[in-house]
């Protein structure tokens, strides 16, 4: 599968929204203050970097199965890359989680407490545990992300495997009208958090990229160019309506909206129509930050909390007036240089050990 370089500037502002949300709009204490209202209002859907991170997650992932199908190295390529890709990182931090709070290196119950079984963590299933009791502890909140993604890959390679294109298409349809259902039917955080009530957005990724792989019907959306421009119009009428009447994460309609604006924001990229919007997602800033988006995403939360306990003496991060600004911009400083080092010097060994294993071309008879 061909890198679009546009696809790393949609990463890179999936992270940026992450960060928008956790270092920004939950943190400031607006107050009497008009302007600082105004600003959690204007971000108030930054939440939904993770649903970008869905959706492009969806489309490379059934991407690249969908082309290698019929190698005889399918399976064992794919999970080989994603283990090596995901993993040790991923352990790392669960790792640690384990390990700093036990040997009395730092007290900081934002961080590591209430805990959820610590099994699920290791199994990646903490996001069942979550609609029950809350995303648990601040170190590993945002895992539920990963667990939700990795859950998809278990399946996903056998659905292609198995099924035409054609039934696939259908089957992505069917459990793309069934995931608001199924957030209905759920609520709480199960509505946010479960694999199958979240289906909306990675499969709505993954019709794009069969999408694009029909020549037929690709020419066809190609020339629908303008029309889709105006429906991500009304996607984001859509959105500001449901979200002043009062909708926000884990609502029944909201994440579908958000899945199909982001699903036409990427076929506008790929369509390569607008010289602009283009331009503006292959900029080197963007790629950049979509390269390390994996390191900020596990780093961001711990680093705050740390930065926040050290110059303000609370563990958890709050902007309570304007200098706490210079607190929050400390916290990105590093979160920047650690997931640049992480991507350098441990992340990339274990990416050259996935790249190792190929694809291997179907036999001919």
């Amino acid at each position: 599968m061909m890198r679009i370089k546009e696809l790393d500037g949609i990463r890179g502002i999936a992270i940026i929204l992450v960060l928008i949300w956790h270092y920004l709009v939950i943190q400031i204490q607006p107050g009497d203050s008009a302007t600082l209202g105004l600003l959690v209002k204007i971000f108030s859907l930054s939440w939904s970097g993770v649903d970008l991170f869905f959706v492009l997650s969806g489309y490379l992932i059934v991407g690249i199965l969908v082309d290698s199908k019929g190698s005889p190295t399918y399976f064992r390529t794919f999970y080989v890359r994603r283990i090596c890709r995901i993993l040790p990182l991923y352990y790392l931090m669960v790792g640690l989680f384990v390990l700093l709070p036990r040997i009395g290196f730092i007290n900081n119950d934002w961080l590591f407490a209430p805990e959820l079984p610590l099994a699920s963590y290791f199994t990646l299933t903490q996001n069942f545990f979550m609609h029950g009791q809350g995303f648990g502890p601040n170190w590993l909140g945002v895992t539920w992300s990963l667990a939700i993604e990795e859950q998809f890959y278990l399946f996903i390679p056998l659905l292609i495997w198995a099924l035409s294109r054609r039934k696939l298409t259908w089957f992505f349809v069917v459990a793309i009208l069934a995931a608001p259902l199924l957030r209905w039917h759920f609520g709480n955080l199960g509505a946010y958090v479960f694999s199958f009530t979240r289906a909306d957005s990675i499969l709505m990724g993954g019709l794009v990229a069969l999408l694009i792989r029909s020549r037929v019907t690709w020419i066809a959306v190609r020339g629908l160019y303008r029309h889709l421009v105006v429906l991500a119009v009304v996607c984001l009428f859509a959105m500001a309506y449901l979200v002043t009447r009062g909708a926000g994460v884990g609502d029944v309609y909201l994440h579908f909206m958000l899945a199909l604006f982001y699903s036409v924001l990427m076929i506008l990229t790929l369509a390569s129509r607008d010289r602009i919007l283009n331009s503006f997602l292959s900029n080197r800033f963007l790629a950049w930050v979509g390269f390390r988006s994996y390191g900020i995403y596990l780093f961001h939360q711990p680093v705050s909390s740390f930065v926040n306990q050290v110059m303000k003496g609370s563990a958890t991060p709050t902007i309570d007036r304007p200098s706490d600004l210079g607190v929050t911009m400390v916290s990105l400083f590093l979160v920047i240089v650690l997931s640049d080092l992480s991507y350098r010097y441990f992340e990339a060994f274990f990416l050259r050990i996935g790249r190792k294993t190929r694809l291997r071309s179907p036999v001919k008879n």
